[in-house]
């Protein structure tokens, strides 16, 4: 994911904006030595304003504004330091009207609240600005990516019927991606390491919880070729009936990303 120079034709921040949850806090200005700074943050992804981000399909765009004697400054050096140790540079970006940093998020990025303060300097003169309300409902988020799992079945070996064909194991497939859409382009990342498991159940035979009773689970593997997890469900043993495969998938990240899928697989007789 690149960030772009122009993330669009946007109209110069609000002096205060109201706050709602999974919406950023409001721009509260902060003027420490002669600067006044405003900030908020937006996705890379239509610049939706927000303060909750999915690592690996978000990226993180802080707007900023900065302000002297009453007047836009063009010329200061603004960074964003997020705590923990990150530092991104905001230079002035001509066309939208104000400065910009970006953090594209790794899949891997930890999860939970983040705390930033934006500066500015220009000569003599600087300011600052961070969220004013530090509660989760305005801090800056990042939360686990969900994957987009596309479960299949196919013709195998081994006795039972599948789309009327007798055989003896049923392949099933898997493709488990993140996806990402940035300025009309849609692309797939896939997962291409972790835990993937195919659960097999009869249709309509669920606990008295309301769940499905697993008859078999396949532990799958991941084709580089195909670009899919792929195993094999042994029919031994299965009664006849409706099948349903659901497809549940896992990073090794911490907490993991994850994924499920389901398809009407397969129908023993």
């Amino acid at each position: 994911m690149q960030f772009r120079k122009s993330i669009g034709t946007l109209a110069g921040l609000a002096a205060a904006a109201t706050m709602v949850v999974a919406t950023a806090a409001p721009a509260f200005a902060a003027s420490t030595g002669g600067l006044t700074v405003y900030a908020d943050t937006v996705t890379d992804q239509g610049c939706v304003q927000t303060n909750v981000f999915h690592r690996g399909v978000d990226g993180i765009v802080w707007r900023i504004n900065v302000l002297q004697n009453g007047q836009q400054d063009k010329n200061a050096t603004v960074t964003v330091q997020v705590k923990g140790g990150k530092t991104f540079k905001a230079p002035f970006n001509t066309k939208d009207g104000f400065y910009t940093a970006f953090w594209p998020l790794p899949v891997t990025q930890h999860t939970g609240t983040i705390q930033y303060t934006v500066a500015a300097t220009d000569g003599s003169a600087t300011g600052s600005y961070q969220p004013q309300f530090m509660v989760a409902p305005s801090e800056l988020m990042i939360v686990p990516a969900t994957y987009t799992v596309n479960a299949k079945v196919g013709a195998g070996a081994k006795a039972v019927t599948l789309f009327g064909k007798a055989v003896k194991a049923i392949p099933v497939s898997a493709a488990v991606d993140l996806v990402t859409s940035s300025h009309g382009k849609t692309s797939l990342a896939p997962m291409t390491s972790g835990t993937v498991k195919a659960q097999i159940g009869l249709e309509g035979n669920i606990n008295a919880k309301g769940e499905q009773i697993v008859n078999k689970t396949v532990a799958m593997r991941y084709n580089a070729s195909s670009k899919t997890w792929v195993g094999s469900i042994p029919t031994a043993g299965l009664k006849a009936g409706l099948y349903v495969v659901v497809v549940n998938a896992a990073d090794h990240a911490a907490p993991a990303n994850t994924g499920t899928g389901t398809s009407f697989a397969f129908t023993v007789q």
